[in-house]
């Protein structure tokens, strides 16, 4: 199967797909995917594997590997692929490209488009839900709330009793 084909299909994925596949290009299970999209790992599967089916079941591995280098070389900011024309003044012995060839450009004025896996990944995992915590951890936390009320509680009295022996 050709490059161009499983590009052909990228550009048609739906934002659901897109939004899977681009979390998979990171490096994430479709558990971490499912957590982060707040769907079942099910779901997830069933996302990817309606690309790969379209792919004559591409490997799930060569699938993200070329989804990852499509989105990073195909695509300008607008998702557009941008075709190059000859200079009208250009004669055949300054340009090497052929009319019509499409090549790829990087925007520099765009952030973070150099961006690691690592660091986007990083980005992503900040928020931690409390469905992201066991059992001991949740019990721990609502311990130390409970204490925490519980000194503010005795501050608020303290203060009271001051207040009440200074006016008095």
């Amino acid at each position: 199967m050709d490059l161009q084909r499983s590009y052909d299909v990228f550009g048609r994925l739906t934002d659901k797909q897109r939004e899977a596949l681009d979390l998979a290009a990171q490096g994430f299970t479709s558990k971490e995917i499912a957590r982060q999209l707040d769907i079942s790992p099910h779901s997830v599967d069933k996302r990817i594997d309606a690309v790969r089916s379209q792919l004559d079941a591409m490997p799930r591995q060569r699938l993200v590997r070329e989804f990852r280098e499509w989105d990073e070389r195909c695509h300008s900011i607008t998702g557009e692929q941008i075709t190059v024309e000859k200079h009208p003044q250009a004669g055949p012995e300054e340009s090497t490209q052929s009319t019509g060839e499409t090549l790829v450009f990087g925007d520099a004025l765009v952030l973070g488009s150099h961006e690691t896996q690592e660091s986007q990944a990083r980005r992503l995992r900040s928020g931690i839900r409390p469905s992201d915590l066991s059992v001991g951890w949740r019990l721990l936390l609502v311990l130390m709330a409970a204490f925490l009320a519980a000194a503010a509680f005795v501050l608020v009295v303290a203060a009271g009793n001051v207040l009440g022996d200074l006016l008095s």
